[in-house]
């Protein structure tokens, strides 16, 4: 069980106020994807290098696909995974990446829009 996000990384909340909690495979991908490399305090190891690899001037998408297709069927319930694809913009620094896996019970078709904020 976890605690269940919408869409924004916003918690889930009841009417009552509580705290909804869930088993979404789908929030499990999506975490994972939205993990930049070095990220994570307690293993800078974990995520993706998406400020090296993805977001510079003329990425190899076909590399990047590969680390998002290994990414996705890290999650335990992930049987296959169907397709990637990764559109950049690279002004913007933005991506968005869409997939389709397969679990024993569900087909999840996502969009993950991955966003670098660069301050000046």
């Amino acid at each position: 069980m976890d605690i269940l996000l919408d869409r924004t990384g916003d918690l889930c909340i009841s009417q009552a106020g509580d705290i909804l909690l869930g088993d979404s495979v789908a929030q499990k991908i999506r975490i994972r994807l939205l993990w930049f490399e070095g990220e994570w305090r307690w293993d800078k190891e974990e995520g993706l290098p998406y400020l090296n690899s993805l977001l510079v001037k003329n990425p190899d998408t076909d590399y990047f696909e590969g680390l998002v297709r290994e990414r996705i069927f890290s999650v335990d319930e992930v049987t296959e995974v169907k397709s990637v694809s990764i559109i950049c913009d690279n002004k913007t620094r933005e991506a968005v990446i869409r997939y389709t896996a397969l679990t024993d019970l569900e087909t999840i078709m996502e969009e993950v829009r991955i966003r670098c904020l660069i301050t000046e």
